[in-house]
């Protein structure tokens, strides 16, 4: 009973001298700053997205395959896009991120979305 009582005692300070601790720390977690560079890359992402369904009509078969397909798989020959709506396609993107006119070279390169994304992010740096 003694040991029960010298535990139970030994227990109770223990427990009332936690209110005393420091909080821990969090070493070496995500901040704002190191995660930055995703958020930028994720509104480039949607930014571009958001401009293929406004050159699409909004069409819901392309909503259905950007919804579906990840940047690196979606591919502009599947939702469609001749060399005129590659035209109209830069001309928003110039627009949107105030790049410099794109050569037919460079419209030729942009397979998928994430050729254009990483296309962007290039010029922005």
């Amino acid at each position: 009973m003694a040991r029960l009582f010298a535990f139970l005692t030994v227990l109770a300070w223990a427990g009332s001298s936690m209110a005393f601790m420091p909080a821990p720390t969090c070493r070496g977690m995500a901040t704002r700053a190191n995660m930055r560079p995703l958020t930028v890359m994720l509104g480039v992402s949607d930014d571009v997205r958001s401009i293929i369904l406004k050159n699409s009509g909004d069409d819901p078969k392309v909503a259905e395959y950007l919804g579906s397909h990840g940047d690196d798989a979606a591919e502009f020959t599947e939702l469609g896009f001749d060399s005129l709506d590659m035209v109209e396609f830069s001309m928003a993107l110039q627009s949107q991120f105030g790049l410099a006119d794109l050569a037919e070279e460079d419209l030729a390169k942009f397979k998928t979305v994430k050729d254009v994304v990483d296309h962007i992010e290039s010029e922005k740096k």
